[in-house]
Parts: C-alpha cells; sequence; structure tokens
C-alpha cells in the first residue's frame, strides 16, 4: 500500500520488487488509465496491495475496436498501447465473488463487477498510474518483477550486443 500512495503522491517509478498481474491489451491500458476498476479472474487472491500492471504480447482485437466505435475513452492506437511489458501501477484492494461484494463499495465499483462471471473473482483497483512501458517477460497469476533490475538492465535494442 505504501509504494502506491508513495507513487501517487512523487510519481516516480517506484523501486524493489513489486507483485505484478499480466493483462492483455486493451484491459492493461483500461485499467492502468483508471478506465476499468474490476478485471474477473476464474481463481482469487489474498493478495492486497501495490501491483504493477503488465501489458501481453496479446490484444483482444474485437474488444478494442467495439471500445473505439461504441465508447469516448480516448484509447491510443494499437501500436501505441504497450506490449510485453509494465505498463502502470495500481492498488489491489479486494478480491471477490460477484455475490460477495461487500456494501460498503461505492456504486461506481459496485457497477464494475457487473461483468464478472457469477463463479469467478473480481480484482478492484484503485490508484490506477500509468507507467512508461519498461519491457519485461510477463507470467500466469501474480508473480514479482524487481523494478531495480528492470531499469538496470540494458535497453531490448543494445541487449542483443552484450
Amino acid at each position: 500500500m505504501a509504494e502506491v500512495e508513495r507513487f501517487i503522491q512523487n510519481p516516480t517509478i517506484p523501486k524493489g520488487v513489486l507483485k505484478a498481474l499480466s493483462l492483455k491489451q486493451p484491459y492493461a491500458w483500461l485499467i492502468a488509465n483508471g478506465y476499468l476498476l474490476v478485471d474477473d479472474r476464474t481463481w482469487g487472491t489474498d493478495y492486497r496491495g501495490a501491483i504493477l500492471i503488465h501489458a501481453s504480447k496479446g490484444i483482444y482485437e474485437e474488444y478494442y475496436d467495439y471500445l473505439v466505435a461504441n465508447t469516448d475513452i480516448p484509447l491510443p492506437n494499437k501500436d501505441k498501447l504497450g506490449f510485453g511489458g509494465v505498463v502502470g501501477i495500481a492498488r489491489l484492494v479486494l478480491c471477490t465473488r460477484p455475490d460477495e461484494i461487500p456494501p460498503t463499495l461505492t456504486r461506481e465499483q459496485r457497477g464494475h463487477f457487473s461483468g464478472v462471471p457469477r463463479d469467478g473473482f473480481g480484482f478492484l483497483f484503485e490508484h490506477a498510474k500509468p507507467l512508461a512501458l519498461m519491457p519485461c517477460p510477463g507470467k500466469l497469476g501474480i508473480f514479482e518483477i524487481d523494478i531495480d533490475a528492470l531499469l538496470d538492465a540494458p535497453p531490448p535494442g543494445q541487449a542483443a550486443l552484450f
């Protein structure tokens, strides 16, 4: 929790090892930019706290096209979304099934759970902030990324030279 609050007050890149969650685009962009508060998963987690938003190399083309055609969300062009790396940071504050949503959530937060399947889990994010793309591999589930090691690595174009 302290990592996200520090980032909100001073938007510099966080340090150390942080938890991460990989999502396909445009979901990663939507969460990192605060347009999507809940992501649905078939599995739950007890983890709460700072979490890096990792964009996988995949995109849901139909969903991206639907959003562009039917919403006023200012999505960047597909090639500007950021793929294969960290694109944001947020705070994971809740993981719950849709029929177990606590009454303390706001109406807006509750509304974001409407797309979660009854047998799935919704991950609720707060205080999301986008970050410049930091290329790195993703993994399934919640995994860890060492930000210090990531920032010390040579840029992808130069890595082949070493």
